[in-house]
C-alpha cells in the first residue's frame, strides 16, 4: 500500500473513532435516565429521551404446536412494518437459547426484524397492539419484542 493510501485509511480510522467516541459520550450522558415514558411537559408525546426508537421483533421458526411458520407470514410482517414506518430490516435466521421452567433450550431457530421509528407514544402503542396481532396471526403464546431509545448518527 502506498503512502497516500495509508493516509486515507488512517483518516477513515480516526473518523470512525471520533464518531464512536461521540456516540459513547451521548450514551453515557443518557445512561442514568429512567427509560420509562418521558413526563416532559414540553413534549408529552415523546417516549424515552431520544429522537427515535428501535424496535426489535424476534419470531420463532415454529408455532407452539411445532408446525413451521410459513415464509409468507414473515413476508406479511415485513410488508406491515415497511408500509407503516417506511422501512424495515429483516434479520437473517439465527439460533437462540432460552430457559423455561429451569430447562435450557439451545438452537431455537428464530427470524427477526428491526425498525427505527419516530419516538412517540402513538408508535409505542401501535407496537404493543401489533405484538398481540402477531401472537394471534402466528398462533404463538409469546413474541419477543423490545423497544430501545436510539439516535441516528448524522
Amino acid at each position: 500500500m502506498d503512502r497516500k493510501s495509508k493516509v486515507v485509511v488512517l483518516g477513515l480510522v480516526v473518523t470512525l473513532i471520533i464518531i464512536s467516541a461521540s456516540f459513547a459520550v451521548y450514551a453515557a450522558s443518557n445512561s442514568s435516565k429512567d427509560l420509562t415514558i418521558n413526563n416532559d411537559k414540553d413534549n408529552p408525546t415523546q417516549v424515552f429521551d431520544s429522537p427515535q426508537i428501535r424496535v426489535d421483533i424476534l419470531i420463532p421458526s415454529k408455532r407452539d404446536d411445532g408446525t413451521a411458520i410459513e415464509n409468507e407470514k414473515l413476508d406479511e410482517i415485513r410488508t406491515d412494518l415497511a408500509t407503516r414506518f417506511g422501512g424495515v430490516t429483516a434479520l437473517p435466521q439465527f439460533n437462540g437459547t432460552s430457559i423455561r421452567n429451569d430447562t435450557r433450550y439451545d438452537g431455537t431457530n428464530n427470524s427477526g426484524f428491526y425498525v427505527v421509528a419516530p419516538n412517540t407514544v402513538e408508535n409505542l402503542e401501535w407496537f404493543a397492539n401489533y405484538k398481540q396481532i402477531l401472537k394471534d396471526r402466528l398462533d404463538q403464546d409469546r413474541i419477543f419484542m423490545t423497544v430501545s431509545p436510539t439516535m441516528i448518527v448524522p
